[in-house]
């Protein structure tokens, strides 16, 4: 009787549509839901610096969940939590920030801890990237050191594999084995994957060679059990420079340039009516050209930095005079970048204004330049009276409002940090 129920079966189930079979699979397979819930949950604690790490953050609380089950552990849940502190932001020494993290950690009693900060961080004189201590269940990344692009996605991938360390553990054993499990993982999870080896803090691609970050396995008596380096010292210099640029939110500084556009334009149209213009225009030769607009630029940048005092001295900081140097070196960055894109806009702006104001006929005539003008000349006046006007407009942002630009620059954030934390022990003292 059975036999015949199981051929009958058999039979109703070849007459079946593709389409019908795979819903009767879908439909006999557990829950997945209920499969989570009835998982023992491991919790993740993510301390953020203020501002910048503490956006990123705040997406990472969302996106980690899912990714940790596939990357790190499939046999439990993730919770994540987020945790502001601005003693991440303000602290320089890498031993104190996780001491700290450590602190916050143990009052939310959660399994994992990452701290992520802004701000530079060495290790026997050498650039940390990253590091993780086992024992404590602790790590911490230095997302200026990751480099400018993909941010989010670097500081995502660093997260799950400081978890993974943390989790599996960081000997060669460890590794081999998340290494085979990554192996195995199917093709549709390994297209999400940050990396597929086990060992590495992103994924570079070609990258590796040139911008390498070495994983080192501490063996002395330091806490730490890996560290991640930037390697030689040009590129550590080169990563955490260009991430603080990032850090430094260069649209913000962009937008300080409004009303110096609205100054540099207005004066270099109306010096576009006068023939002299169109004069120098014909004659200044295309080296003359280039010669004054880095001048005009150069000029630009500095004065900007010289009229804030935006330049950081030894003396600010004679115990770290890298730090000192990394600060300037972005600040110089986050001004050139801003300069760059002032100049761009304002040259789009005089390539419309020198069709719009400038007659043909009378620029072709005697009195004008006494020739036929093509679309070149039309886009080398523009370029010449940009950098006519981005001299002018020097001017006007020496008399922006300082606050506005100073904020735009790393070490006054940074300084306005360790100000509050000041406070904040002047208060406890006081109590």
């Amino acid at each position: 009787m059975q036999d015949n129920d199981k051929k009958h079966q058999s039979s109703e189930d070849e007459h079946k549509s593709p389409e019908e079979r795979e819903l009767e699979e879908k439909e006999s397979m557990p829950d997945s839901e209920s499969n989570h819930s009835s998982k023992e949950t491991l919790s993740i604690g993510i301390v953020p610096a203020p501002e910048v790490a503490s956006d990123i953050s705040d997406k990472l609380s969302s996106d980690l969940t899912e990714r940790l089950r596939y990357y790190v552990d499939d046999n439990y849940t993730w919770n994540v939590e987020v945790v502001v502190d601005s003693y991440i932001g303000a602290e320089e020494d890498a031993y104190l920030t996780m001491k700290h993290a450590k602190k916050i950690a143990s009052e939310h009693n959660w399994d994992y801890t990452v701290a992520i900060t802004d701000i530079p961080l060495f290790k026997d004189g050498e650039f940390l990237v990253a590091e993780v201590d086992d024992d404590e269940e602790m790590a911490q990344i230095s997302f200026p050191a990751l480099g400018i692009v993909p941010l989010y996605r670097r500081v995502r991938s660093s997260t799950l594999q400081l978890i993974s360390e943390m989790h599996h553990g960081t000997n060669e054993d460890a590794r081999e084995a998340v290494q085979e499990r990554i192996d195995n993982l199917p093709k549709a999870k390994k297209k999400n994957l940050h990396s597929t080896n086990s060992r590495e803090l992103i994924k570079r691609g070609s990258q590796k060679k040139i911008l390498p970050i070495d994983r080192v396995v501490t063996d002395d008596d330091d806490d730490t059990a890996v560290r991640y380096i930037a390697r030689p010292k040009s590129n550590g210099y080169f990563r955490v420079g260009t991430g603080m640029v990032r850090a430094n939110n260069p649209l913000q500084v962009i937008r300080t340039f409004k009303s110096v556009v609205a100054i540099a334009f207005a004066t270099g149209a109306y010096a576009l009516i006068f023939p002299t213009v169109w004069l120098l225009a014909d004659a200044y030769e295309l080296e003359r050209g280039i010669t004054l607009m880095v001048v005009s630029y150069c000029a630009m940048t500095t004065w900007i930095i010289l009229a804030h005092n935006l330049w950081e001295k030894k003396n600010d900081s004679p115990d770290k005079p890298s730090l000192v140097r990394l600060h300037n070196l972005s600040t110089l960055f986050t001004i050139g970048l801003g300069v760059a894109v002032y100049y761009v806009v304002l040259f789009i702006c005089f390539l419309v204004a020198v069709f719009l104001f400038i007659p043909p006929d009378l620029l072709e005539s005697e009195n004008g330049i006494g020739r036929e003008a093509g679309l070149g000349y039309y886009i080398y006046l523009s370029w010449l009276i940009t950098s006519l006007a981005t001299v002018i407009g020097a001017i006007g942002a020496g008399l922006e409002d300082e606050e506005t630009v100073l904020k735009g620059t790393y070490g006054y954030r940074q300084r306005k940090r360790k100000e509050y934390l000041q406070k904040l022990e002047d208060n406890e003292e006081d109590k």
